[in-house]
């Protein structure tokens, strides 16, 4: 994880202004100490200014978080509905962010034959999902979640979606976490060949997938 700027200039202060180093007695070691501390606070500065200018140049977050509930469900999970929460816990996925203005939510299903079910997924039209990084372009519909449904059960009322706009701190946090994951997770490809969540990742697998691509699959 990223060093604390204000973490890091207390430290140089102490080293430097606080009688541990003095200017007349400064071994090697302290002074490559002192050295890699401003580099480190330095990259650090450069870091933020680059997180400030994605959060300034970027549109509103979103957060869509849903409860579905129908007796179609071949498990029933919570009194037969499978919801979200802001921060995934056992049992509940964590909502999905995605860049706004969210402009229409619906779910559409498409046939598993192998199993005599229907995919229903959970579309939402926005410019993109923050698992994907920058805004996509143009709005389109983008899956959010997907359920497995009995094969005639019917579709969830798009009313089963909570759309909230976050404020300005919560998405500056947000990307913050998403770029740390990102790189835990490309870390995690290019040593393991593994995604960090644990499974060989495939196209289908793969958040966000368009309208477009999603039928095809």
């Amino acid at each position: 994880m990223l060093f604390k700027t204000s973490q890091i200039a207390i430290t140089l202060a102490l080293l430097v202004g606080g009688g541990i180093i003095s200017c007349q007695s400064k071994t090697p070691e302290q002074i490559a100490r002192v050295t890699e501390l401003e580099l480190i606070a330095a990259k650090q500065k450069a870091e933020a200014d680059e997180v400030k200018k994605f959060v300034d140049t970027t549109p509103d977050l979103y957060r869509v978080n849903w409860k579905v509930c129908s007796d179609g469900f071949p498990g029933r999970n919570h009194s037969g509905c499978e919801e979200s929460r802001d921060v995934a816990s056992k049992g509940f996925r964590e909502a999905v962010l995605v860049w706004g203005p969210v402009q229409e939510v619906k779910f559409i299903s498409k046939p598993n034959f192998a199993f005599s079910m229907q995919n229903v997924g959970l579309f939402v039209k926005s410019k993109g999902c923050l698992l994907l990084g920058k805004p996509q372009g143009g709005d389109q519909f983008y899956k959010i979640n997907e359920f497995s449904l009995r094969q005639g059960s019917a579709l969830p009322n798009p009313d089963s979606a909570k759309i909230e706009k976050l404020s300005p701190e919560d998405k500056t946090k947000a990307i913050q976490v998403a770029i740390n994951n990102a790189e835990d997770e490309i870390a995690s490809l290019n040593n393991f060949g593994v995604s960090s969540s644990g499974f060989i990742p495939t196209t289908a697998l793969q958040p966000c997938l368009t309208l477009e691509k999603w039928k095809n699959f």
